[in-house]
This record gives structure tokens, sequence and C-alpha cells, in this order.
């Protein structure tokens, strides 16, 4: 029911608004109610303020503030309150005027009228927009840091001490290299790696995507060593763009790739996972695409937080606004597509 209640608010002022001018006043600028059809004019009036408010409300301060683009939403809000007076100021001038038998007045005249009242509807919307972005950001801090204590909270219930398994990880690798299997050795290595990763750089909230990709290689080689060597499983990386300067929030990728494996490697059969990368002026473009294991795909809400739902709700909070998140079967293969504005 919330969802509605803004909307709801927003038509009950705006329509007590228009009662009480159109009941309660006889002059606007120079529409007169005793010369003309004064509702037209108020009418047509309030439909440009709707337009200053709304597109500044929930377009433009959304957009620019989320991508830190100050000069450009001062820009758009200059080209917004520009063209509706111009519009407004040449529709009384020229059409609405002529219903009234009111004394001519210049077109400049209009200009000015009409940019005072769309200057104070334009702060309104501009506060409004500030105001509703700045209680956006308390509640999106709270729920990130309820998070995190819930994370540290989990971590410190831990029986096992991450030194005490990044030692024993070490050992293995020391008599795996002693006995001359540098195979396991390399996946010891790496399986170190992602423990470190998990435990270390998962704690900021970015991390350097090239990072983030290093994480995700190191577990595909990880899985690669439980096949056998007659198991036919591919798995294709395609990275393109400047990653390097780039950061992401640590461990989202990771889903895709988890469910990828679990639900289009079957030992079996020929299995393909192609994973590709691209970032383009700091925006970034992931896919997955993964043959479908016969009868299962796609993915699906598990005690391990990586179903779809947990993940749209976890983007939802790190990227509001800024992500688009796709999955769709497509002749035997099971593709995820998410498209991500960087900071």
């Amino acid at each position: 029911m919330k969802k509605y209640l803004e909307p709801l608010i927003h038509i009950f002022i705006w329509g007590i608004g228009y009662y009480l001018i159109i009941n309660y006043t006889s002059t606007i600028g120079d529409f007169r109610k005793d010369r003309g059809p004064y509702w037209v004019a108020l009418g047509f009036g309030t439909l440009m303020n709707l337009v200053i408010f709304y597109t500044t409300a929930f377009s433009l301060v959304p957009k620019f503030l989320r991508l830190k683009k100050n000069k450009a939403l001062i820009f758009s809000l200059l080209g917004l309150f520009l063209c509706i007076n111009l519009f407004e100021s040449t529709v009384d001038y020229n059409y609405l005027a002529n219903f009234f038998s009111s004394a001519n007045e210049s077109f400049s005249v209009y200009l000015v009228y009409n940019s005072v009242i769309s200057f104070f509807i334009l702060l309104v919307g501009l506060s409004y927009a500030l105001i509703k972005y700045w209680i956006q950001n308390e509640k999106l801090k709270r729920v990130l840091l309820e998070e995190k204590l819930s994370t540290e909270m989990a971590f410190l219930k831990s029986k096992i001490n991450p030194h005490f398994l990044f030692n024993v990880l070490n050992s293995f690798y020391a008599k795996s290299l002693k006995h001359n299997v540098p195979e396991l050795a390399d996946g010891i290595a790496k399986l170190a790696e992602l423990m470190r990763y998990m435990v270390y750089e998962t704690n900021e909230d970015k991390v350097s995507l090239e990072k983030e990709i290093h994480y995700l290689k190191n577990f595909v080689q990880v899985y690669q060593l439980r096949l056998a060597e007659e198991d036919e499983v591919f798995v294709n990386f395609d990275i393109q763009g400047e990653i390097n300067a780039a950061k992401i929030s640590p461990m989202l990728l990771i889903p895709f790739v988890e469910n990828a494996i679990k639900h289009g490697v079957d030992p079996h059969t020929k299995s393909i996972i192609d994973i590709s990368l691209k970032v383009v002026q700091k925006k970034l473009f992931f896919r997955v695409r993964n043959t479908i294991r016969q009868g299962t795909y796609g993915l699906e809400e598990e005690s391990s937080g990586f179903g779809l739902d947990n993940l749209k709700k976890r983007l939802s909070i790190l990227y509001p606004k800024a992500y688009t998140l796709e999955t769709k079967e497509e002749k035997g293969y099971f593709i995820s597509l998410l498209s991500l504005q960087l900071d």
C-alpha cells in the first residue's frame, strides 16, 4: 500500500491547489474569469507546472545526482526552464489570449509572469528531489550497515580461525611440491587466494574490477580440479575494455558463475560456459552463457543466498536505478546479462 501513497498525496495536493485557485481567484496575469474560459488558461498553466516539477524531481535530479554530474544537472534544469517558459508564453500570447477580451499584453509580459511561477515550481521540485534523495541514501546506509554488522557477527561466530586455515593450506602446498604434484600445489595456492579475497578484500565497499575478475578465474580453476580428465567441460573467458581503473562491489559477479556451473555442467555430456565482460565508458556489460543440464536451468532461490531474488535485492541496494538484469533461455543455452553503471 505504501507505494501507492506517494502518488495519491501528489494527486490530492495538485487537485486541492487547482480547486482553490479556480474557485477563489478571479485573475491570473492577463486572464480574467469574467472575460473567457478561465479554466483553460489555468489548466494549461498547471500542465506546464506539472511537466517542470516531475521532470525535475523524478528524472533530471535523480539521474545526474546518481552519476555525480552536477554541471550537467544545472544545464539540464536551465534548459528545461527556458524551453517550458518559451513554449508556455508562446501559447498564451498567440492562442489563449484570443479567448479573452482583456487588454493585449506584450509577449515579454507573459514570459516574465510565467518565468516567476516556473522558477518557484522548479525550486519546489529540486527541493523535493534532494530531500527524497537524502532520505533514500540514509535508508541505504542503514541497510548496508545492518548487512555489514550481520556479516561481521557471522564471521565472529565462526569457530575456525582463518589464519589457521591459511597455515594448513600452506602446509599442504609445501607437501604437494615436495612430492612433485605441481597441479595440486597450484590448486591449493588458488584456493588460498580465494579465501584471502573472501576474508580480507570483501570488507571494502568497492574493490578493483581486476581483482574481482582474478577471483572469478581462480574460482573456475579450483572447480576444474574436481573434474576428471575425460570430462568435456569448457570454460571460456573474454575480457575487454579498461578494467584497471574500474571498481565494483565485491562478490557481485560470482553468483552468475556459480549458477552456470551448478546448472550447466554435466560430466556425462559436453558442457560449455562462456563468460564475457566488457567495460565501455564506465559501464560494465557482463554475460554468462552455459549449456542447460537436463531438467534444470535458471537462478534458484537457495540457502546460499545466490538466488535471483537476492541478487536483484543486492543490486537494487548497491546500484539503485543503475543496472539492468536479464535472464533467458536460447537454443539450449541459459544466458544471464548484467549491465552496470560503474562509479
